[in-house]
Order: C-alpha cells, then structure tokens, then sequence
C-alpha cells in the first residue's frame, strides 16, 4: 500500500501546485546538465594548462599529464579511477565531440549518457568520430525518449555504418578485458562481478540458473532460487561447500580480548570491509573449526584508536613495516579513494631524505601513487590531535588535503 504524502507543520494549506513542482524538477535537471557541462570544460582547461606548464619546464612527453587525474579527483572528492574517466572524456568531448557537448549544456543529453556516447565511439578515427558526433547530436530530437539501453544500441548501430570493419575488429577485441572484481556493498555483503564476453556470461548464468531449478524442486529445500544460484556460484568457484566455512583473514582493530571474549568492538575484513565484533568471531569460529582461520590482532591506544602494533599469528602472511601500515591505513590514503592498498609509499619522498619508517609510510593505490610523481605535489605527515597518522597532501594549484588514519575501537 502506498503512503500518503506528508507536508510540513508550515505548509499553507492551499491546494499543491503539481504542474510547478515537475517543472521546477525539470529545471533542476537542465541546470545539472549545465553543471556537468561547466566540469568537464574545467578538467580540459586543467589538462591544457597542466600540459603548457610541463612543456615550458622542459619535462619528457611522458611526464605531462601524470598526476592531473589526482587533482581532478581531490577536488571533486571522488576516486582516482573515476577522475580518469572524467578527464579522458572532457578531453573528447572538447577535442571531437562538439555536438554532444552542446546538447550537454543546453540540458538535452542526459549526463549519464556521456559516457555511452564517447566509449561507443572510441574506436573510430579521429574525423569519423567527429562525423558520428554529428549524426547523433547534431540535432536534439535524434536522441530524444532513448534510454541507455537504446542510446547503446544506437550508438554502436551508427559506428558499425561508419567503419563495419573497425567496429567488427573492436568487438572481436573486446574479450581482451575480461576480469573479476569485488566491491563491499552494505551489510556486510560483498559484489563479486565476471565482466566475460556476451556468449560466456549468458552462459554462467544459464548453467546456475538451470542447476539451481532442479535443486529448487526438490522436496523440503528453503532457498530461493536466487540464493541457490549465488550458493552454487561459490561451491563451483571455490570447490568446497558453503556450509564448510572458508579461509579467512581478519584483522582486528581492537584489543585481542576482543576476538577471545563477548565484547563489542569492530573487526576490519581483509577485501570485505568493517564488521562488528561479533560477525568477526562468528566467521573465526567456523574457519578455525576447520583448521583455516588466520587471525592478526592489532593493538590500539584506547584513547585515540590509533594502531601501535600488530601480533601476527599468521602462516602465510609476513611480519613486517608494510603489513603493519597496510592494517592502519586499510584502504588508498588519499581522501575520497576507497581503492585498495597496493603500494606502500613513503609521505616525504626517499629520494628527498625521507625515511622508511612507520610516520613515513603510507598505503595508496597504484593510481594515487602515481599521481603523486606528477610535478608540483607534496606531502609531509603532520600530527593530529587525534593522535592518529595523518598526512598533509598539496595539489600543484595549492590546494591542501589532509588524510587521517581510521580511527579504531578501543
């Protein structure tokens, strides 16, 4: 059943004007356009910029745009690999794609099909980008009432009549970037996603769907058949059953009594994320049962939370400066990157006299360490009050962007 729609106490109590209220939602949209717009002009006239200085200053070409993705991030508070994307299509956009530019600013091309349109057309030369930019945009009304999924179609539909074998051969190549990821999502869940070719994907899930539809009828089963799919999934991947329990890693960012005994704290998952105390001694449990549980305690000071030291009970995981930072940090430093640790880098640079120590450590991820070795970035470690690490980072524009280490229940 659906629920009224409540007012506020101060409402006068004059009928509501519908036809405003949509209008007024129109118009917000338009001027979001315009937003989105103004941005990607912003990230081509930093890119530009950026580039004119590097070449004044002598610098090699392969030195001219390293680091300008960081500071596009930083300034939107956005990660590192969606700042690229943002930059590779202001580029495009400013460069071959005018039409769909303009129809950006003037609120007739939703946001979210920008990157439909630049990735589809990718592939094409230079001129003949340009001329899909014109039969698809140069006229509001070719687009108009099209969804993404549409939009998509179209797109390619336009790129295969302009170049059909270019188009073939991309398709063809396409493969090449088939890959697993995994994200957390909430509740203590985890997105595990197989980017596969059309044939192989339709594939996977018609093999669990069909399997999982003759387990569905067997007599005295509970599950759903979504979940006897995602339980399939596991026990094809891993070759063990769901209910046998799996290696784990947990690092615990509270005092060990908190593993040992019935008291609250947080856990910190390694790949998975935070979880409460109780969910990590629940996973320990089932994983030591079966002789896999590797378990790492890590010693906090309980008046900031901040982590001194690490206990490594570990077989397979080595003791050392890069594994205790990695558990402090838990994910990228940079502000706004939740990307996972991949380098572990020292603040003030070696080669400026910093040293390799645990207050001149810190873990980014491949892309922000990178971009820290564009021209004009520094960091120096500064101290908190919360007496946790924390990290000072300057832009080449100046701006400066403090990072702390997570706070950790004591």
């Amino acid at each position: 059943m659906s629920q009224p729609v409540l007012l506020p106490a101060d409402t006068p109590p004059t009928e509501v004007d519908a036809w405003s209220i949509a209008d007024r939602i129109s118009s917000i949209r338009r001027e979001q356009c315009r937003l989105e717009f103004e941005q990607y002009d912003l990230a081509a006239q930093l890119l530009a910029e950026r580039v004119t200085e590097r070449i004044a200053a002598g610098l090699p070409q392969d030195r001219w745009e390293v680091g300008i993705a960081g500071e596009i991030a930083l300034a939107l508070r956005i990660s590192s690999n969606r700042a690229r994307g943002v930059l590779a299509r202001a580029r495009e956009l400013r460069t071959n794609l005018p039409h769909t530019l303009a129809l950006l600013r003037d609120g007739d091309l939703s946001p979210d099909a920008v990157p439909v349109i630049v990735q589809g057309v990718a592939h094409l030369d230079p001129d003949l980008r340009c001329r899909a930019d014109e039969i698809l945009c140069g006229d509001p009304h070719i687009l108009a009432g099209l969804g993404l999924g549409r939009l998509h179609d179209k797109v390619q539909q336009v790129a295969y009549e302009l170049d059909r074998e270019g188009t073939v051969e991309h398709l063809a190549s396409a493969p090449k970037d088939r890959r697993v990821t995994i994200r957390p999502v909430p509740d203590l869940m985890t997105r595990i996603s197989l980017l596969l070719p059309m044939a192989q994907g339709v594939g996977v899930y018609s093999a669990l769907r069909k399997a999982a539809v003759a387990i569905k009828g067997v007599a005295g089963e509970t599950r759903t058949l979504t979940q006897i799919m995602a339980d399939l999934a596991y026990e094809r991947l891993t070759g063990r059953a769901v209910a046998d329990g799996q290696d784990v890693t947990v690092n615990l960012t509270v005092p060990a009594t908190v593993l040992l005994c019935d008291r609250p704290g947080v856990a910190h998952l390694a790949g998975g994320g935070a979880l409460p105390a109780e969910i990590a001694r629940k996973i320990v449990g089932v994983a030591t049962a079966k002789g896999r549980a590797w378990v790492k305690r890590l010693y906090v000071r309980p008046e900031s939370g901040a982590v001194v030291g690490l206990d490594s009970r570990a077989r397979r995981f080595p003791e050392g400066l890069a594994e205790l930072i990695a558990a402090r940090d838990q994910y990228c430093r940079t502000p706004y990157c939740d990307a996972p640790i991949i380098h572990t880098d020292h603040v003030h640079r070696h080669a400026s006299g910093g040293g390799t120590d645990y207050e001149n450590g810190q873990g980014l991820c491949a892309a922000c360490n990178y971009a820290k070795e564009g021209a004009g970035w520094r960091s120096r470690s500064v101290e908190d009050p919360s007496g946790r690490h924390t990290v000072e980072t300057q832009t080449p524009s100046g701006h400066v962007y403090r990072s702390t280490a997570p706070g950790h229940a004591a």
